[in-house]
């Protein structure tokens, strides 16, 4: 009897606790997107987007934006502007403006995210090329909310093996790993909020460079990270163009079946990364005449159309001194001497590297008619 009294006891004291620490939603600001961005003047400018519960209010979503000296100071004037309490807790999107990432030491304005334990590592951290108000401000008609439709169109792009998975944890991660160099998913503002690609930043977090949705994918297969099969549309300049407005030498072509393999060797004072990549192929579009080419002919074509494109994107890489691969982890792994004498220099060791690739396709399908 004894025992049922303190079972009954507690769940009536769970019922009594949990409904007095119960919030009404029309009495929240859940901020879903927050905007990290700085103004001409190099003023750290805030912004938050949360929705609208209430139901006599005539827009469903509520931004503000401010100047404030750190994320946590601009918590207090949001408080200030928001009919309700704000909380962090639910942020799905953390946008960056490419004017932040110019600087070095951005990185340490993100500190209270890392140190709030309830701000949600699985946001997805994007970059802006423009201002950041362009975006958070933007109001998509027959779309879903704004902050649905960012993380949709970076995680259809994530599956589809157009751009990188980047959260607060993942950038954490890559900002304190001397083998890599971090990379973030990058947008703009024009008609339509679109994807552009993927930033690149350098050891100390600031902004080099930036790679198309295509260089990124082909960067996401030295990585060895594709999902889903890659469509490429290359032109094979081997094939003579006819002339007139249509390009008769173009091709297009599902990556179905890609296996990335890379060996990691130490000789005459530099690192060796030789790459051989399988690719598994079939051709969706075909502007030339079939007879005009053999299949292995044009396996060979293909072949030396995507290695070009690698090695363009390489010597990006190189220049830059950069290493967005990854490929200090290999070094690590596999000739971990040598590695530690360039940890602190990484880069630079890369951009003297031998980074070899090379290319075995299998046309796998020409198509349902020849």
């Amino acid at each position: 009897m004894k025992r049922w009294f303190l079972v009954i006891l507690f769940f009536f004291l769970t019922a009594i606790l949990s409904s007095c620490g119960r919030i009404p939603l029309e009495d929240l600001a859940i901020s879903l997107i927050l905007g990290v961005d700085l103004d001409e003047d190099g003023n750290l400018i805030i912004s938050e987007s949360s929705p609208v519960f209430n139901q006599d209010a005539k827009k469903k979503i509520e931004t503000y934006e401010l100047e404030a000296k750190t994320i946590r100071d601009s918590r207090r004037n949001f408080d200030a502007l928001t009919p309700g309490a704000v909380t962090a807790g639910k942020i799905q999107v953390l946008l960056i403006g490419k004017r932040v990432l110019e600087h070095e030491d951005w990185f340490y304005v993100l500190d209270t995210i890392y140190r709030n334990p309830t701000f949600s590592v699985n946001s997805r951290v994007i970059v802006v090329d423009g201002p950041v108000s362009d975006v958070i401000n933007y109001e998509p008609e027959d779309k879903p909310q704004l902050p649905l439709l960012l993380k949709e169109v970076i995680d259809k792009n994530i599956d589809r093996s157009r751009t990188v998975f980047s959260t607060p944890q993942t950038l954490h991660r890559q900002m304190y790993e001397k083998g890599m160099t971090p990379l973030i998913s990058e947008l703009k503002k024009g008609q339509d909020v679109e994807l552009v690609g993927v930033s690149l930043l350098d050891q100390n977090g600031k902004y080099v460079d930036t790679l198309s949705m295509q260089e990124s994918s082909l960067l996401i297969i030295l990585k060895d990270k594709q999902k889903e099969e890659l469509t490429f549309s290359i032109p094979l300049p081997s094939l003579e163009d006819e002339g007139g407005i249509f390009n008769r030498n173009e091709l297009s072509i599902d990556l179905s079946r890609i296996i990335t393999k890379v060996k990691t060797k130490y000789h005459q004072d530099k690192f060796h990364f030789n790459y051989k990549i399988h690719m598994t192929v079939n051709i969706v579009e075909q502007l030339f005449p079939s007879d005009n080419v053999k299949e292995n002919e044009l396996e060979k074509m293909i072949e030396h159309e995507l290695k070009s494109r690698f090695e363009g994107l390489i010597k990006k890489i190189q220049e830059n001194k950069i290493d967005p691969i990854g490929l200090g982890i290999y070094a690590r792994a596999f000739q971990y001497d040598q590695y530690k004498k360039v940890e602190e220099h990484w880069g630079e060791a890369l951009a003297e590297a031998n980074i070899d690739v090379s290319l075995d396709i299998d046309i796998k399908s020409m198509g349902a008619i020849n």
